[in-house]
């Protein structure tokens, strides 16, 4: 039985410079992506004849210590996932230029996750990390936003983007389960299309903020807690809004219990389609009328599924 938790940091090395769409205020959603080329583009040219076949291709999961300061940095993002974000400079990134111990600068293309593990409590008394359990009807958890949000870790997925699909949607959805019971339902997540600056092949990570179950006053029912509701959706034109949306799964969350839970993630890029709607469609999700429901065609896909245990 674990009983304390060091705190510790995962380093990993990639290659060169990332394209990053930056986290949102919603901590409940807050859904980051960071993005960069995983070779020099230089070399790029060569691949054409060894290149591997047009998909998304899984690296790492896992669900993670989270930072101990919310909102740290001083632009108000969160300590990690930190990466070198300025090309052929080693130590230049503001939010993390040293690492180890002894330090040294940063390496270029580095990137800092908070550690993973496998036991996670339930209620935290230990004060690790941030002193936050994973049951969010007893970890202080009031409601899914700033300052009322504690999540107890990140949920980090990784993965290698040789598409060269730029203009299709990059969409997640998350749910984590123990037996039949719902403890965690992210949504679909709508990330937006990668855009004309990222270069492939690209190594992407997507990190969200999460706890379990729901808080103190939600009760049971679709879309509590942590079971995402529609986040800046239905949208208002036809056109991904240029920040990420989330279109819920109506999933009821329970509150979790000490034993297995199963992360069940899927990543998608996807071509959205969009239909026009009016009246109580729009106006009962506090969207002027008419407003735009989405639906996609799937393109590439892939899963990338793990355990941990909650005591």
């Amino acid at each position: 039985m674990k009983t304390s938790r060091t705190f510790q940091m995962l380093a990993s090395l990639m290659l060169v410079a990332f394209f990053i769409c930056g986290q949102q205020a919603l901590a409940q959603a807050n859904h980051n992506r960071q993005v960069r080329p995983r070779r020099n583009a230089d070399k790029n040219a060569l691949r054409a004849q060894i290149t591997p076949a047009p998909n998304l291709y899984a690296l790492q999961a896992a669900f993670t210590d989270d930072y101990p300061i919310i909102g740290a940095n001083a632009d108000g993002s969160d300590l990690w996932p930190c990466l070198d974000i300025y090309q052929g400079i080693a130590g230049s990134s503001p939010d993390c230029p040293t690492l180890g111990n002894p330090s040294i600068p940063f390496p270029i293309g580095g990137v800092v996750i908070g550690f993973a593990g496998y036991v996670w409590q339930l209620q935290n008394t230990q004060g690790a990390g941030n002193g936050f359990g994973c049951d969010a009807l007893i970890n202080g958890t009031t409601g899914p936003s700033g300052s009322q949000y504690n999540p107890c870790g990140q949920i980090v997925t990784w993965y290698e983007d040789d598409t060269n699909d730029s203009t299709d949607d990059l969409l997640q959805r998350i749910v984590v389960k123990q037996g039949a019971t719902i403890i965690y339902d992210s949504g679909m997540v709508d990330y937006g299309p990668a855009g004309p600056t990222v270069q492939y092949p690209a190594d992407v990570i997507l990190s969200n903020d999460a706890n379990f179950g729901f808080w103190p006053g939600d009760g049971i029912g679709p879309n509590n807690g942590n079971c995402s509701a529609d986040t800046g959706y239905p949208l208002k034109s036809a056109a991904n809004p240029g920040t990420f949306y989330i279109v819920e799964a109506g999933s009821t969350c329970q509150e979790p219990v000490p034993g297995l839970a199963t992360f069940t993630t899927t990543t998608i890029l996807a071509t959205p389609a969009y239909t026009k709607v009016t009246g109580s469609a729009c106006s009962s999700k506090g969207v002027p009328s008419p407003c735009y429901t989405v639906r996609w065609t799937n393109n590439y896909q892939i899963r990338q599924d793990w355990n941990i245990f909650l005591e």
